[in-house]
């Protein structure tokens, strides 16, 4: 019996330091490329990335709806304690922090792309680092979202304000033509879309048109229209985010009948579209010459965080750091309210949005890890 207990605690020992534990402090706001190499052990790593273009959705916004719906709009981010740990300033991300491409450029040695609304024309034709185009609310389909509020800037047009500012503004930076078409052909074009979409746009306006088999289908059409899109403007570096498990977050749990801890009718429903993801995507680098599309499944990571808190330094999983006014735990924060006081441990910031903790997990795991991305991981994508 005393030889079973220490081979058990030698097992665990090792998982521990060698598999299961996974807990890496949130670096300092301002830390820079090599500090943060380093914080994530990426030695020896050499990365050449000109630029990061970042299209999708409130998971990956980072002031866009600020600019559009000013300060006074909890979609756009705009007040505290939205950005308390971002130098106590609400910037427009719908967190408390940092969000996952913000840890994502750093590592390229490269500015936070600046939200596209909140640059100015001069702004807009001398940066040449990347540009991001998300817009919370967003979705895949043109109608999608606009119940949520009329001024969402869904994907189609995403890549349209690529098209015609970012393409107009950047072409007399060159020399040549060759030279603007090795630079995009070199940048990143970081994806992450569909959640809203699979979400609360299906339920209020979609489940009475579509079964979800046949709207899944249609947004994987939609999504490889778009793509093909940014392929023939210049593109050829790809990384599209799957959908996290939104039948998990505070929201859906506390508004939704379910049995277990989460909801699993939502959770389904993600899946449907998921599985048709990574066929998209390998016919879509087989059929257009030179591209390289890689998958990020951020729905294992959320998952893995769900099944083993504890291994990723978490002690809440399924509540918002913060209550509201009204005790129902649902809706977006009240300005100034009072936060929780673990936020660093909980998974979720507001019923909706992952905490900053959480974003550069997944940032992290994106980089690093081949087993939530395929073909590659994003660190070799970069470097391709």
């Amino acid at each position: 019996m005393v030889k079973l207990h220490l081979w058990v605690f030698i097992i665990l020992i090792y998982l521990l330091e060698f598999g299961l534990s996974d807990v890496i402090e949130v670096p300092p706001l301002n830390i820079n490329q090599k500090d943060l190499m380093k914080h994530l052990s990426l030695i020896d790593i050499k990365i050449a990335l000109p630029a990061i273009y970042v299209f999708g959705d409130s998971f990956v916004d980072n002031g866009k709806n600020k600019a559009i719906l000013g300060n006074k709009d909890a979609i756009g981010g705009g007040y505290l304690p939205f950005g308390i740990d971002f130098d106590g300033k609400p910037t427009g991300r719908v967190t408390n922090g940092r969000i996952g491409v913000d840890f994502i450029a750093t590592v390229a040695g490269l500015p936070y792309p600046p939200p596209i609304m909140g640059m100015s024309k001069i702004d807009r034709k001398r940066i040449q680092t990347g540009v991001n185009y998300a817009s919370g609310s967003s979705g895949l389909l043109p109608q999608n979202g606009h119940f949520l509020h009329k001024n969402v800037i869904n994907f189609f047009q995403q890549v349209d304000l690529f098209e015609n500012t970012t393409m107009e503004d950047l072409k007399g930076k060159f020399d040549s033509y060759k030279g603007f078409t090795q630079y995009l052909s070199k940048s990143l074009f970081f994806i992450h879309h569909t959640g809203n979409d699979l979400s609360l746009t299906f339920e209020a306006e979609i489940a009475k048109k579509y079964s979800i088999d046949k709207y899944a289908k249609l947004l994987i059409k939609e999504f490889s229209k778009q793509l093909k899109r940014l392929y023939t403007l210049g593109t050829r570096k790809f990384f599209v985010s799957n959908v996290s498990p939104l039948g998990c977050s505070p929201f859906s749990i506390n508004t939704k009948n379910h049995s277990g801890p989460c909801v699993e009718e939502i959770n389904n429903r993600v899946s449907i579209y998921n599985e048709l993801l990574p066929s998209l995507l390998k016919n879509l680098q087989s059929t257009l010459s030179g591209s390289k599309f890689v998958l990020g499944d951020i729905y294992k990571v959320f998952q893995d965080v769900f099944e083993m808190p504890e291994s990723y330094g978490f002690k809440d999983v399924n509540t918002s750091c913060c209550i509201d006014n009204n005790g129902t735990k649902i809706q977006v924060y009240a300005p100034n309210i009072a936060l929780c006081k673990d936020r660093k441990t909980r998974v979720f910031f507001d019923p909706f949005h992952p905490s900053e903790t959480m974003h550069f997990l997944w940032a992290r795991r994106f980089l690093k890890d081949s087993s939530v991305c395929s073909p590659i991981n994003l660190i070799q994508l970069m470097q391709a």
